[in-house]
């Protein structure tokens, strides 16, 4: 079904990052009345030109709760991704039938160009994204990371022929529309189970662009194309770029080795990532097997990396700090630790218990003597295990592990959990870290 609603009358929901720079994009280039809600405090920390824009006019969740059956009826509603299905303003809007996704979705349904990935999964999504179009560049075509990754695509000027990459939430994923693009799914793991009541909901939020009729073009794992009623343009990782020990294959005769990879790649999670972005760019038929080994082959040793994924900081007290703050599951977290296997590592965890399961990280580390355990938050609650340290604050356990360090050693924080307060997000979770490391 082709998402076509009239947009004469806007509900915005949530001023987060998103939700503003939709708010400026849309002031600009819709016809609309503009209804905001969000608190009075968000929106009067508008610009002064959205505020008094006499298309844009402001309601709290509670006021427009009282009023909404006595005004005009909106024809779209506009969501931050951080809405829950729970919100009382959501389930009214979903109650009548009314249009509704987040800005992003309405972006890609309406306004997008003729190319575009979009890329979820619970992890592994941002390096994917960030390799794919960073081998659509190295390859001469005009690409963008958008999304959770990058800036929003309200923020980006785009021609016909630019391919978005964006990486998409599993909030976001929830009421998608149907588009005509190219969808991977990176992998489900157990996560985020409090916003959408249930791991099968969640689940079927991730692969929802493959749920729907008709499904979209993409590529996934090959444990999950099982899951999917139709495989009708539908492929798998596998079937296009093989991982052979600590090798990549892909084409007929095509292979990258440890000696042409960046550091990075000798995590299982990071090969991945480069496998995927591989085998998306060959699945998509945006770019030749030859291609993609002349722009890995010339390039790949520059590519970045992700801030707070496996980010090695550069410090003066002869310690390695990793920051991986992006990794709020036991999975990310065991793939970080099988990339330093010989140096002593301290180990930090914590965070919001949201049910995740910690036994294979545990065991894993029962096998190796060189680890040293710290957590805090609810996480520490879960550990049961007699080889941890356990802390009230993050900021506690930071210091109690640079104390503990010595030279040549490792402070790996890779929580296994997602943030709680009092930290706000994992962007607060890194500038703590990083602030307890000295830095030239």
């Amino acid at each position: 079904m082709t998402f076509n609603p009239d947009t004469s009358r806007i509900i915005l929901h949530g001023l987060g990052v998103e939700g503003r720079a939709a708010l400026a994009w849309l002031a600009q280039h819709e016809i609309a009345n503009i209804t905001v809600i969000d608190s009075p405090e968000k929106f009067d920390g508008l610009p002064s030109e959205l505020k008094q824009n006499p298309t844009v006019s402001h309601q709290t969740e509670s006021h427009w709760l009282e009023n909404w059956h006595n005004t005009k009826s909106p024809t779209l509603y506009l969501r931050s991704p951080g809405i829950p299905p729970a919100n009382a303003v959501f389930q009214a809007i979903q109650s009548t039938g009314i249009p509704h996704t987040t800005p992003t979705g309405y972006w890609l349904a309406k306004h997008a160009p003729r190319h575009i990935i979009t890329i979820t999964g619970t992890k592994g999504k941002s390096s994917t994204a960030s390799l794919t179009a960073h081998l659509l560049r190295w390859a001469g075509r005009d690409a963008r990371e958008m999304g959770n990754i990058g800036r929003t695509p309200f923020e980006e000027v785009t021609t016909p022929e630019t391919i978005c990459v964006l990486e998409l939430s599993s909030y976001m994923m929830h009421d998608l529309p149907r588009l005509d693009a190219f969808h991977a799914v990176t992998n489900i793991y157990k996560e985020h189970t409090d916003w959408h009541g249930t791991h099968a909901a969640y689940r079927q939020d991730k692969l929802r662009s493959f749920l729907q009729v008709p499904p979209s073009r993409g590529i996934l794992p090959a444990e999950l194309l099982s899951e999917l009623p139709s495989p009708d343009g539908i492929t798998t990782f596998e079937a296009h770029a093989r991982i052979e020990g600590d090798t990549i294959a892909f084409g007929e005769r095509h292979t990258l080795t440890p000696a042409n990879l960046h550091p990075a790649f000798s995590a299982p999670s990071m090969l991945l990532a480069l496998r995927a972005s591989i085998a998306i760019c060959l699945a998509s038929t945006l770019l030749q097997a030859e291609q993609i080994a002349d722009a890995l082959t010339e390039n790949l040793a520059t590519w970045p990396g992700l801030p707070s994924r496996q980010y090695v900081i550069p410090t003066t007290d002869g310690i390695t700090w990793v920051d991986d703050a992006l990794a709020t599951v036991p999975e990310a977290t065991l793939s970080a630790l099988t990339r330093w296997q010989e140096h002593r590592i301290h180990l930090l965890l914590g965070g919001a218990d949201r049910g995740q399961q910690f036994d294979a990280l545990l065991a894993h580390c029962s096998t190796r003597d060189n680890i040293r355990l710290y957590a805090f938050g609810q996480t520490a609650a879960r550990l049961k295990t007699d080889a941890l340290s356990t802390f009230e604050t993050l900021e506690s356990m930071v210091k109690a592990a640079r104390q503990n360090a010595a030279p040549g050693d490792i402070i790996l924080f890779s929580p296994a959990a997602p943030s709680a307060p009092p930290n706000a997000n994992y962007l607060e979770r890194s500038r703590i870290f990083q602030s307890f490391a000295p830095q030239g």
